[in-house]
């Protein structure tokens, strides 16, 4: 393992997240977000119509199936990928992404109830940079060493609400809110902090699947904070939600039922759409690409 690698994958391991600092071909990144540009300008008939008050729009799921640019943000950062791959032991693919075009203000949360893979924590979030992140736009947050708390009583926690194990649903905001206030808490109780990570554009940040992470607070809301996160596995691996985080021994399949696209010597998942921020599910959404 290279140097730079085994430093970038022992800080993963150990604090849970790590910033690699470039990586990608001069000029590269600007080229993607160029592009990105001229595509929504091209598309604003869909994009147009979600956007906020301040001509924002919110997450944009998979927007790497119509734009294909983007997906040089996974292939070519080769620190990024090698980081990757060492914690997996296989090649890493994309599993699906997210662009946003402003910081999300989220709280701090764990990923994997809406990541659950078989074998579990086969996952990481691998967060790119398009334009500084910093604290007046909404830089991402961490708890380092939150990773290393031990998982909670999943189980338990889903018996609080439901009957049975086999009654959860896959997405639950109610049982979401009361293992990540949980999680939270017992960070807290450790003496963890929360850590604000300001970032170039060009830097990847690369966080463990259980580390608690977020999106800090927006002091000016009319900057924007351009960057896509893709959620990456090993190949093959399955991803399910609530119903199986919080039910681990049910028996699912170990294989993912989707096909990937070959991209270079790297492979996406193949998803039928590009959603805009899960407000149009069931519907594909038809691009203009030329």
């Amino acid at each position: 393992m290279h140097s730079t690698v085994k430093e970038h994958y022992d800080e993963l391991m150990e604090t849970g997240v790590t910033k690699i600092e470039g990586g990608f071909p001069d000029g590269m990144v600007q080229q993607v977000l160029e592009g990105l540009h001229k595509f929504i300008d091209k598309n604003d008939h869909l994009f147009g119509k979600h956007r906020d008050e301040l001509g924002h729009y919110p997450r944009v799921v998979n927007l790497h199936l119509a734009f294909k640019p983007m997906l040089k943000l996974f292939t070519e950062n080769p620190t990024s990928l090698a980081v990757q791959d060492a914690f997996f032991g296989k090649p890493t693919s994309i599993y699906t992404s997210l662009y946003f075009e402003k910081g999300t203000g989220q709280p701090i949360h764990r990923d994997t109830p809406v990541f659950s893979t078989k074998p579990e924590y086969q996952y990481l979030g691998v967060w790119v940079a398009l334009e500084e992140a910093n604290e007046m736009n909404g830089p991402l947050m961490v708890i380092r060493g939150g990773h290393k708390v031990p998982e909670l009583d999943r189980e338990a926690l889903a018996l609080q609400k439901y009957g049975n194990l086999e009654s959860i649903q896959k997405m639950d905001n109610e049982l979401w809110m009361l293992y990540q206030d949980t999680v939270h808490k017992e960070c807290l109780e450790r003496g963890l902090k929360v850590e604000e990570i300001s970032a170039n554009p060009g830097d990847v940040i690369i966080w463990h699947p259980q580390l608690p992470h977020g999106g800090s607070g927006i002091k000016d809301t009319k900057l924007s904070r351009e960057s896509v996160v893709m959620h990456t596995t090993p190949v093959g691996v399955p991803v399910y939600h609530q119903d199986v985080f919080f039910n681990p021994k049910k028996l699912v399949p170990e294989k993912a039922p989707w096909v990937y696209i070959d991209q270079g010597d790297r492979k996406y998942a193949s998803h039928e759409h590009v959603d805009f921020a899960h407000k149009d599910p069931h519907r594909p959404n038809e691009f203009i690409t030329a």
